[in-house]
């Protein structure tokens, strides 16, 4: 039950990072839009603007990559970090190829790097955790 489950949840998640990637240019910022009437951030800020749709991938990807590695955890999978990193990769890759085809958006490397950073920030959070769980074990 957990493998399905876990196969589950990185499908769900695969297809909310490819919806907000479908929508159009005017779409897209609509939903960075509501992010600054949450916070009351300044909309006029052109940096800002970058810098929370720059946070989103890598949140987006923070998350896929705790998926991935959970999904590869319960199939036993060897060099699940190695595993974990090429499946985001992948996918952020064919996201980005997706983008070329959705009117006003394109496809950008820096935002696969970007996608990779998030996916790597997640598993070194997973990394530490299970450190930190060894030398309270010890104990």
């Amino acid at each position: 039950m957990k493998k399905v489950l876990s196969i589950i949840l990185v499908i769900l998640w695969m297809i909310v990072i490819f919806l907000f990637s479908n929508q159009n240019s005017i779409d897209s910022t609509e939903s960075t839009n509501l992010i600054y009437r949450l916070f009351g951030i300044n909309t006029d800020s052109i940096f800002i603007f970058v810098l929370i749709r720059k946070f989103a991938h890598l949140i987006e990807y923070l998350i896929l990559g705790l998926l991935v590695y959970n999904m590869f955890k319960n199939f036993n999978i060897k060099r699940i970090y190695i595993c974990t990193i090429l499946f985001c990769i992948i996918y952020s890759c064919i996201d980005e190829i997706h983008q070329l085809f959705i009117p006003g958006r394109e496809g950008k490397l820096i935002d696969c790097f970007i996608d990779t950073l998030g996916s790597s920030i997640g598993l070194i959070f997973i990394f530490l955790k299970q450190k930190l769980n060894k030398r309270l074990s010890k104990k």
